[in-house]
C-alpha cells in the first residue's frame, strides 16, 4: 500500500477537472518506489540467485545482478543504438537492487521496477526465466537543435581564468550559440544519455537548469572513467574547474539537482567507486548539512568531506583565489568518525561552523521574523514540541510554519493523523495563495501549478496508527526523497494501537525515543504535535503541562506552546512561547494574531495584506 504522497496528488482532489494529469504525473514518480526491502528478504532473495547459478555481487548500495529484463541482449548493437563511444567503458548487463527500498533499476534496458515484481523472472532457470516487464524508453534527442563546439569567446564567458575552448570541448561541453548556453550529457550506469544539464554563460550567477527525459530517470554528469575515487561536486562551475585541472587520480561527478536531492536512480553510476570525496558549494542554510545526508545513502564508509572554510572554499572559489586546488583535496576527512574522537579531527568541522554561522544557524523563517531572533533558525536534526489547548490553532500554525520552509527548499513530509490530506492541502495552498479560491476557481490552475513547485509529500495514514508502518514511511521517505522536516500531527493518534499493551506513559516514551533517534541518525528535524494535560483554563501551559512523563520535554531541543488567554481575559492575547531552546537558549513569545481570508499568523503577511489594500484606487 502506498503510504506517502506528494502534493501534486492532492491538489488533483480539490479540483476533479485536473485530476487525470496530476494523478498521471505522480504515479510516474512513486509506482515503483512503495516497496521495502527488509533483511530477511533480502537474503532469501540473494540464496535463489545462487541456486539458480545467477551471476550476482554485492555493491556498496546495490545489489548488482545479470539483467533478465533487457529487451536488447546484444552489447554492440545497444553500444551503437545509444551512441556509447569506445572511450566510455563496455556496457555491462547489470541490474542493480537498492539494498534499503528494493528498487530495480537496469541502466541498459531502462526499466525501473521494484524487486517484488521481477522475482518470477529469477525463480526460473534461463531461457525461461528472462522476462520483458516493459519498453524501453525512446532514445533522447538533445532539447537545442543548433549546438556546436565551444568557442573561445563564449570560454571567456565564464571568468575562469587560464581555460581554454578546447579544455571545454574535451570533458563533453557543448555551446548553444543563440541563447548563449553550455549544455552537458547526463548518463547513466551504462552510460545512455539520460538528460542534460545546461549552464547559462550570460548572467552574473551562471543559473543552472536540467532536463530530463522522464520523471523517473535521472542521471551524472561525468569526467574520467576506470578510476576508484571520485570527486563530488554540486554545480556545473565548480565540475568545469575540476575536470579541466587533470587530476589523474579521481574522475570528477556532477550531482544533478545540486543538494536538493540525490535520486536513488543515481547510486549504480556511483557503484564503481571506493572513495566518494564532497566537494560541495553551499548556496543556502538548508543544504548545510547536505554532504552528511548524501554519505548515508552511499555507504557513508567510503565517503570524506571538505567542509567550506577561508582556506578550503568550493572548487571555483578556490580557483578564483589561487588556491591549491590538490592540497585542499588531500585534505578531505572522513564523513564517518570513530565511536571516540579528539578535539583535532574535528578542529577543521569547528573552524567551518565559525566561518559560516549564518548558514549553521539554520533555514530563515520570512514569515516570523521573531522566530528568526529566539530560535536563529531551522536546522536538521532537531526534534521540535509544539502544544497548546484544544482548537487554539496548533495545525494550522504548523501549516504556515511549515509552508515557509518549504517555499524555501526544506523537503517536508506531513503526517496528519487528525485531518485528511486534502483538507490539510487545501489550507497550506489558501495560506500560499493569501486568500480564498472558493470564488476565484479560474485561478486555481494557476496557483496549483506554482504550489506543486514546493517540496512537499504526505502519509496517506489517517485516525490511530502504530509506530513501526508510520516509521518505515518516514525512513522511506527521507531516502528517496531527502526528507529534511517531518510533521506528526498528532502524537496522541499513535498510542494505544501498538504491541505496548501496559502503562500509557511508557508507551509514549518509547515513541518519543524513536523519534528523536530517527531526527538524530537521519539529520532530519522532526516536529511533534502533542496535546497538553487538563489544565484549568486561567492558568498557563508551561514545559511541565505536556502530556505524558518529563521525558518528551526533555528529548526536545525546542519546545513551543501557544497561549490562549482570549477565553478568560478581556483583554487577552494569543501567543506563541519559546519555553525551551537547547541551541541558543534564547525564550521569549510571539504574538499571534489571526488573518482568516488567509489563514495566516504571519504579521509580514497580514502588512503587505494592508499595504495592496490602501494602495487600491477608491
Amino acid at each position: 500500500m502506498r503510504r506517502a504522497v506528494s502534493v501534486k496528488l492532492l491538489l488533483s482532489n480539490l479540483n476533479s477537472n485536473k485530476s487525470k494529469a496530476l494523478t498521471k504525473y505522480y504515479a510516474t514518480q512513486t509506482e515503483t518506489t512503495d516497496y521495502t526491502l527488509d533483511a530477511k528478504e533480502y537474503l532469501d532473495f540473494k540464496r535463489q540467485l545462487r541456486f539458480n547459478n545467477v551471476p550476482h555481487k554485492d555493491g556498496h548500495t546495490c545489489l548488482h545482478l545479470e539483467c533478465r529484463l533487457c529487451a536488447a541482449r546484444n552489447t554492440k548493437d545497444l553500444q551503437s543504438e545509444r551512441g556509447v563511444s569506445k572511450g566510455q567503458g563496455q556496457v555491462a548487463r547489470w541490474a542493480y537492487v537498492n539494498k534499503r527500498t528494493g528498487t530495480v533499476v537496469c541502466a541498459n534496458c531502462e526499466v525501473k521496477t521494484s524487486l517484488s515484481q521481477i522475482l518470477p523472472a529469477y525463480q526460473l532457470t534461463p531461457p525461461a526465466g528472462y522476462q520483458r516487464l516493459s519498453q524501453r524508453q525512446p532514445l533522447i534527442t538533445s532539447s537545442y537543435n543548433n549546438l556546436t563546439s565551444v568557442s573561445q569567446e563564449a570560454c571567456d564567458l565564464l571568468a575562469i581564468k587560464g581555460l581554454k575552448a578546447t579544455q571545454l570541448n574535451a570533458i563533453g561541453a557543448q555551446l548553444e550559440p543563440e541563447e548563449q548556453l553550455l549544455v552537458f550529457q547526463l548518463r547513466n550506469a551504462a552510460q545512455h544519455v539520460v538528460g542534460e544539464k545546461v549552464l547559462h554563460l550570460t548572467g552574473d550567477r551562471h543559473e543552472e537548469t536540467i532536463i530530463h527525459k522522464d520523471a523517473t530517470n535521472s542521471g551524472l554528469l561525468m569526467h574520467g572513467s576506470g578510476k576508484q575515487k571520485a570527486v563530488l561536486v554540486s554545480n556545473v562551475m565548480d565540475f568545469i574547474v575540476l575536470a579541466t585541472q587533470n587530476i589523474e587520480t579521481h574522475s570528477i561527478v556532477c550531482l544533478p539537482f545540486e543538494l536538493k536531492m540525490l535520486p536513488q536512480e543515481c547510486l549504480p553510476g556511483l557503484e564503481v567507486f571506493k572513495e566518494l570525496i564532497f566537494w560541495l558549494h553551499y548556496d543556502a542554510s538548508h543544504s548545510w548539512d547536505a554532504a552528511r545526508t548524501f554519505a548515508q545513502k552511499l555507504e557513508d564508509k567510503r565517503c570524506l568531506l571538505i567542509r567550506p572554510t577561508e582556506t578550503e572554499p568550493s572548487p571555483h572559489l578556490a580557483q578564483r583565489r589561487r588556491l591549491n586546488l590538490r592540497h585542499i583535496l588531500a585534505k578531505a576527512q572522513p564523513v564517518r568518525h570513530r565511536s571516540i574522537t579528539t578535539f583535532n579531527e574535528m578542529r577543521n568541522d569547528i573552524l567551518s561552523e565559525l566561518q559560516n554561522i549564518e548558514k549553521v544557524n539554520g533555514v530563515k523563517w520570512k514569515r516570523f521574523p521573531v522566530l528568526n531572533k529566539l530560535l536563529k533558525g531551522h536546522r536538521r536534526g532537531e526534534l521540535t514540541i509544539l502544544t497548546g489547548p484544544t482548537g487554539s490553532g496548533k495545525t494550522t500554525f504548523m501549516s504556515e510554519y511549515s509552508l515557509d520552509l518549504a517555499v524555501q527548499g526544506v523537503s517536508t513530509l506531513w503526517g496528519s493523523f487528525e485531518i485528511r490530506n486534502t483538507r490539510l492541502a487545501s489550507t497550506l495552498l489558501r495560506q500560499y495563495v493569501g486568500y480564498p479560491l472558493d470564488d476565484k476557481l479560474n485561478e486555481f490552475s494557476h496557483w496549483a501549478t506554482e504550489f506543486e513547485r514546493i517540496p512537499l509529500f504526505f502519509m496517506t495514514f489517517h485516525g490511530q496508527q502504530p509506530l513501526k508502518p508510520v516509521l518505515e514511511a518516514i525512513e522511506h521517505a527521507s531516502y528517496v526523497h531527502d526528507v529534511q522536516h517531518v510533521i506528526i500531527d498528532n502524537l496522541q493518534f499513535m498510542m494505544g494501537v501498538s504491541s505496548y499493551r501496559g502503562d500509557k506513559f511508557w508507551e509514549q516514551d518509547s515513541i518519543i525515543a524513536a523519534f528523536r533517534s530517527f531526527a538524530t541518525k537521519h539529520n532530519v528535524h522532526v516536529t511533534l504535535v502533542m496535546h497538553p494535560r487538563k489544565e484549568r483554563q486561567e492558568d498557563e501551559l508551561t514545559t511541565s503541562s505536556v502530556f505524558g512523563t518529563a521525558k518528551a520535554t526533555q528529548e526536545a531541543d525546542n519546545v513551543l506552546i501557544i497561549q490562549d488567554k482570549r477565553l478568560t481575559s478581556v483583554r487577552g492575547k494569543k501567543y506563541l512561547q519559546i519555553a525551551k531552546n537547547r541551541y541558543s537558549g534564547d525564550l521569549g513569545i510571539m504574538p499571534l494574531e489571526f488573518d482568516k481570508d488567509a489563514l495566516s499568523y504571519s504579521t509580514t503577511v497580514q502588512s503587505a495584506k494592508r499595504r495592496r489594500e490602501k494602495e487600491k484606487p477608491m
